[in-house]
């Protein structure tokens, strides 16, 4: 009888240390879930990399020294802003990622949504280029030219005064004006028109922005016609290798020492100009 108890007792003893290493178990593990928070984040398509491999890179940034810590990114990409847009409104992202030209634009004209406040955010800057093909060389020269000789006389500082810093609230970037030169020749450009205040196409039909702007600007320089292209942020390669468009306006390369690589978002088969500005990446959030 004795020896029943004692084996009873020991069953007893081991279906209790097992349901509390189960416990210690599972709370550890809601306590590994509670330490990792999941964050959708709406981002534009880029130029030439793809999903997969954008998302491998970022992975990368993240676990960086002054990334933010606990966090399990999930990255939605989107063709259009407005998109984007829409699908931080409805709560299938929680976060937008732009440059902060763009943010600051948004949250002016909608105080709903706000900067987030990441304390040990990723400092990630990108620098805006124009891509031209490869073998269209002498236009990247003249491009080239062009813009050394905007950022030299401070032109492109006066546009971005005009057209991002000194911009108000309550108003939109004036529109832009494209020269026509008799006899010369036209380059097709494309752009995205959904990227307030860079280029974007105000209610009365009219092009505006600073990249706009530029492009007016780079047209009057290289004494050739502009024809604006507005062509969905995925299509842009496309469009640039099969020729139905000269120039993709804008394409952009990382900033300064960046944990991106400098190609990670460079066609083959295509060139980059010099950059003519760049701007911090930030992302945006409804305000709780």
């Amino acid at each position: 009888m004795k020896i029943k108890k004692l084996a009873k007792l020991a069953v007893c003893l081991t279906a209790v240390g097992a349901l509390l290493a189960g416990c210690g178990a599972n709370k550890a593990a809601d306590e590994g879930k509670k330490g990792t928070e999941e964050v959708r984040i709406g981002m534009l398509t880029h130029l030439n990399a793809s999903e997969q491999k954008i998302n491998e890179i970022l992975k990368k940034v993240d676990v960086v020294p002054g990334s933010r810590a606990k966090l399990s990114r999930n990255y939605i990409y989107y063709d259009k802003l407005t998109a984007m847009q829409m699908g931080l409104d409805s709560g299938s992202i929680q976060e937008m990622s732009v440059y902060a030209s763009v943010a600051k634009y948004l949250t002016d004209r909608n105080d709903k949504i706000a900067v987030v406040d990441h304390e040990n955010g990723m400092k990630l800057s990108d620098s805006f280029c124009c891509a031209v093909r490869k073998d269209d060389t002498a236009l990247k020269q003249e491009l080239d030219k062009a813009i050394e000789g905007m950022r030299s006389d401070g032109t492109l500082d006066k546009l971005v005064k005009t057209y991002i810093t000194d911009l108000k609230k309550d108003e939109e970037p004036p529109s832009v004006p494209m020269a026509k030169i008799d006899g010369a020749p036209t380059i097709k450009i494309a752009v995205t028109g959904d990227l307030p205040p860079f280029d974007l196409v105000l209610a009365n039909g009219k092009a505006a922005g600073f990249n706009t702007a530029v492009l007016s600007e780079l047209g009057k320089r290289t004494g050739k016609n502009v024809e604006i292209i507005y062509i969905d942020s995925a299509a842009r390669a496309s469009a640039l290798s099969s020729k139905k468009v000269d120039v993709v306006f804008w394409a952009t390369i990382p900033f300064g020492d960046s944990p991106i690589p400098k190609d990670a978002d460079k066609p083959t088969g295509m060139e980059l100009t010099l950059p003519y500005f760049s701007d911090k990446i930030v992302h945006v959030e409804k305000k709780k």
